[in-house]
């Protein structure tokens, strides 16, 4: 079941759909299966994908916290890892580490002066030191990590 929130609850995504999902598989889910509350509906669509797919054994939404060092910021901050899944891989299991973000966000824009473009560089800079962060932690601990776009989900 899902429940588009209201658009004046949106958070910081205000163009964003958002609301809570309730899954068909709750015992799949790794955290409260009763508060699951997605910020668009690209996440929203792998949730769907998780729930239902019988080669993901188990995931999570959020649940992994990770300290990065923002490059466009200068500081160091938390990134929560959008999924984390547990898939059957033949007589294995493997942990993949999933970020969800719409195409336009997964490379570097082109350099200019307006404000948006600006924007734009920053949440770039932003995101290449959460993914490099991610991808090391992710490959120490032996599991992978993946940036999942519209194009990925869409596909299959």
């Amino acid at each position: 079941m899902v429940h588009i929130a209201d658009i004046a609850k949106r958070g910081k995504y205000k163009n964003a759909a958002s609301g809570r999902f309730t899954p068909q598989h709750p015992e799949k889910y790794t955290g409260n299966a009763r508060d699951i509350v997605y910020k668009s509906a690209l996440e929203l669509q792998f949730m769907m994908y998780a729930d239902c797919n019988p080669n993901i054994v188990s995931w999570g939404y959020e649940g992994t916290t990770i300290k990065y060092f923002d490059r466009a910021r200068g500081k160091v901050r938390r990134y929560y890892i959008d999924f984390s899944i547990v898939v059957k891989a033949g007589p294995v299991h493997k942990t993949v580490w999933v970020e969800i973000k719409p195409e336009c966000e997964t490379h570097p824009p082109t350099r200019s002066k307006t404000k948006s473009d600006l924007k734009a560089q920053m949440t770039w800079m932003t995101n290449q030191s959460k993914w490099e962060a991610a991808s090391k932690l992710a490959k120490s601990r032996g599991y992978e990590f993946h940036v999942i776009t519209e194009k990925q989900l869409n596909a299959g």
